[in-house]
């Protein structure tokens, strides 16, 4: 008869999600996850298959929950305030993080998308979702007379894309407003250019 799971596996996931983000994949040892998560080897492996696998489902559930505060970008509203409280919000974010830990799809980015296909794959459809809800968004605005800038859509949201990471990694060791303030602005008012 098979032995019935005593750990919820959402909790157990989002605690190994921890413990990457953190750490990084590298960094995270077999204890180290069976440690946070409160299981045994045995069920670690049964559940989530090996550490890989496991580090691939926290990524996924970390991206969807990013994914849904990117939908903001996809409210009805002056596409500029749309932006404008899109990357104010996502910079306060990053300063609101009291252990400092970055972004966990940045840090994978880093650590592990130039060797790891699985990873870098994932990162691509985060990156193209968040990239063409950009676009759609400056789309609009253009549109609409909203934002001036006459690049395409996809180049300048290509741009904010950039603009969201350097904030992110700046943030891990530059951890003040007036830091990371300017390069908002600076990347909004190319709006109006």
């Amino acid at each position: 008869m098979p032995r019935t799971k005593c750990f919820d596996r959402e909790d157990a996931l989002q605690k190994a999600m921890g413990a990457f983000w953190s750490r990084g994949y590298e960094a995270t040892s077999i204890q180290d996850l069976v440690d946070c998560m409160g299981i045994n080897r045995g069920s670690l492996y049964d559940t989530f298959g090996d550490k890989h696998k496991l580090f691939l489902a926290a990524l996924d559930q970390y991206t969807s929950r990013s994914l849904t505060r990117g939908s903001s970008l996809q409210v009805d509203g002056n596409s500029v305030e749309i932006l404008h409280d899109f990357l104010f919000g996502f910079m306060y974010r990053v300063l609101g993080d009291p252990e400092n830990r970055g972004c966990f799809i940045t840090n994978t980015t880093v650590e592990r998308s130039s060797y790891d296909e699985k990873c870098a794959s994932r990162l691509r459809e985060y990156y193209d979702v968040i990239e063409n809800d950009l676009k759609n968004l400056i789309t609009r605005g253009q549109e609409a007379g909203e934002i001036k800038n006459k690049r395409s859509a996809m180049d300048l949201a290509a741009f904010f894309v950039g603009i969201m990471q350097g904030v992110r990694v700046l943030g891990k060791i530059r951890q003040d407003e007036a830091s990371l303030r300017p390069m908002v602005e600076v990347a909004l008012a190319t709006l109006h250019a």
